[in-house]
């Protein structure tokens, strides 16, 4: 199935239809790619597309990063709308990024009669975040993560694989930006998917599937936190 295809099946599960929809960018491969399918597919449903690239700050990069996704937001006739939030550096940093981040799109969406704020979590993403609920010793409930739809959160992605991302940007030579901070193993989840997730996946090549089956389960079973 192509990557098309399953955010085709994202929005009949989601069953959004004839509304606005924000699209949260960063000029990263994965958003790079949903800035490029979503609007493609969403016009079935009657659904209009506008890009959010939000800035925390933090490093100089980012302007540069979000003019990627600008860039092809306007190719594509999107609107898009840059936002700079501010972060104090802090040893939660990362948490206080992510709360500004959805502050921000918040905001912006109430203020644009949008219910709905999309993100490019993946197929990938969701795995690791059950792999660092376990790790933590959190309780079965937790492991539901990631729902299609959660809130005003809509995920069309999660059953997109980080390769045919990559291969769709190659596909149509979607320029996109790596942040750093997605190599340096001091952080959990970049520590998992480098060096955790290749030992279980070279014991089970669908190590990751079996857990997205495994939240699933539990999200089908009501067994929430």
């Amino acid at each position: 199935m192509t990557l098309n295809l399953k955010i085709q099946d994202s929005f009949v599960e989601s069953k959004i239809k004839n509304q606005k929809i924000i699209l949260a960018v960063s000029g990263g491969a994965d958003s790079q790619s949903m800035l490029k399918a979503v609007p493609h597919v969403s016009k079935a449903y009657g659904v209009e597309c506008i890009a959010v690239g939000i800035n925390h700050g933090l490093r100089k990069e980012a302007d540069e990063e979000i003019d990627l996704a600008e860039s092809l937001a306007k190719s594509m006739d999107i609107p898009f709308k840059r936002i700079k939030v501010r972060v104090e550096s802090s040893p939660s940093l990362q948490a206080q990024a992510r709360n500004a981040r959805y502050s921000a799109l918040y905001s912006f969406a109430d203020s644009n009669n949008v219910k709905y704020i999309t993100t490019a979590h993946h197929f990938d993403d969701r795995a690791e975040t059950i792999m660092i609920r376990l790790i933590r010793g959190d309780r079965l409930g937790s492991l539901a993560v990631l729902p299609t739809i959660s809130g005003r959160i809509f995920r069309p992605m999660l059953k997109v694989t980080k390769q045919e991302i990559l291969r769709h940007c190659k596909r149509w030579n979607l320029s996109y930006a790596n942040d750093p901070s997605n190599d340096d193993t001091h952080y959990l989840r970049v520590k998992i998917r480098k060096e955790i997730m290749p030992i279980f996946e070279s014991i089970n090549p669908k190590f990751k599937q079996r857990l997205n089956n495994l939240s699933d389960e539990i999200i089908k079973n009501s067994l929430l936190p």
